[in-house]
C-alpha cells in the first residue's frame, strides 16, 4: 500500500487536533505487540518507558532495541530504550523513530486541464516522512507500588512541513507475584505542537488501564500471564480493549497470542541468561500485516 500524494494529506493532518498525537500509537516491543499490544501492566523490559512510565521501577537494569516492518514494510518503526534502576528509584530513556518512504508526488501532464483519460496524473518525485519521539523517564516506589513520569520531545518532518512539540506522561504501577496492574496517562498536560507554518495544535490525553494476573505452574515449570488493557482517548467516544496471553516454559521459551483493536496477534520469545529475543506478527484488517523483532540485554 502506497500513499499517492503527500500534499493532499498535509491539510488533513494539520486541521484536526483530534488526531494530532496519533503518530505515537504505533506499538513498540515484540513481546507486547504479540500480546495484543498490551503493556501497561508489564514491567519485564524497557518498553515500560513507552507503556507505563511507572513500570520502569520494577524493570531490571537492561537495554532494548526493536525493528518493525509495519503494513508489509510501508512504515518502518524503530525503538530503543534503556532502564537504570538504583535504590528506590529508576531512570530511563527511550527513542522512537517512524519513517515512511516511497510516497509519490504527482502532477498532471497538462496542469490547465482536469485529470482524465487523456490527462492521467504522473509521479514526478518520491519522498518520505519521519517522526521522532524522545522519552526521558523517572520512577520511584516501594516493594509493590511505584509512580513515574516521562518528559517527551517530538519532531515531525512531513517533507512539506515540519514541527516540534513536547508532552508529559504519568503512570502508577502495582506489582506482586500473582498480579500486576497499572494506569498510564499519555500527554497528561495538554501537549503543544507547533508547525513551521505557524499553526499550533494540542495533543489531548489518552488513559490506559492494564490488569495482568500471573499464574505460576511449578509442576510443569511454566508461567501464564493474561493481560487486559483498556484504552480511552478523552476526545473519542468509546474505548479500545486489548487482550494478551503468554505461556512461558522454564523462563526460556515463550508463546504469545492476543487481540489488538479487533485484530489478531501472535509471537514467540527466547530468553537465555541475560539475553532475550522476541518476534511478533500483527494483522491489520484491510491493511497488510506487521512484523516486529526485539532484542534485549540485562546488565
Amino acid at each position: 500500500m502506497r500513499f499517492i500524494m503527500i500534499l493532499a494529506l498535509v491539510p488533513a493532518l494539520l486541521s484536526a487536533t483530534k488526531y494530532a498525537g496519533e503518530f505515537q500509537d504505533l506499538q513498540v516491543g515484540a513481546r507486547s505487540s504479540a500480546m495484543g499490544g498490551t503493556g501497561v501492566a508489564q514491567f519485564d523490559d524497557p518498553t515500560a518507558v513507552y507503556f507505563n512510565p511507572a513500570g520502569t521501577y520494577f524493570t531490571p537494569r537492561s537495554a532494548h532495541i526493536m525493528h518493525a516492518e509495519n503494513f508489509a514494510g510501508v512504515v518502518k518503526n524503530e525503538f530503543g530504550a534503556v532502564v537504570l534502576p538504583r535504590g528506590n528509584m529508576s531512570l530511563g530513556m527511550g527513542v522512537q523513530y517512524v519513517h515512511t518512504s516511497g510516497i509519490k508526488l504527482t502532477t498532471l501532464p497538462d496542469t490547465t486541464s482536469p485529470p482524465g483519460s487523456n490527462n492521467i496524473p504522473v509521479a514526478y518525485d518520491t519522498v518520505g516522512t519521519s517522526d521522532y519521539v524522545i522519552y526521558i523517564n523517572g520512577s520511584k516506589g516501594s516493594e509493590r507500588v511505584s509512580f513515574g513520569a516521562n518528559v517527551k520531545v517530538f519532531y515531525r518532518d512531513l517533507n512539506a512541513i515540519t514541527g516540534f512539540g513536547g508532552g508529559l506522561d504519568l503512570g502508577i504501577a502495582y506489582n506482586t507475584s500473582c498480579l500486576r496492574a497499572g494506569i498510564a496517562v499519555r500527554d497528561f498536560i495538554l501537549a503543544p505542537f507547533v508547525w513551521s507554518s505557524g499553526l499550533k495544535e494540542t495533543i489531548l490525553p489518552k488513559i490506559s488501564l492494564g490488569i495482568a494476573p500471573v499464574i505460576v505452574l511449578p509442576a510443569v515449570s511454566s508461567k501464564i500471564i493474561i493481560e487486559t488493557d483498556i484504552v480511552k482517548a478523552i476526545d473519542i467516544a468509546g474505548f479500545d480493549v486489548n487482550l494478551g496471553f503468554e505461556y512461558g516454559y522454564k523462563d526460556f521459551l515463550f508463546g504469545r497470542i492476543g487481540i489488538h483493536r479487533g485484530n489478531y496477534t501472535l509471537g514467540i520469545g527466547l530468553h537465555h541468561k541475560r539475553f532475550r529475543l522476541d518476534y511478533a506478527f500483527m494483522t491489520h484488517g484491510d491493511l497488510d500485516s506487521t512484523n516486529r523483532i526485539s532484542a534485549g540485554l540485562a546488565f
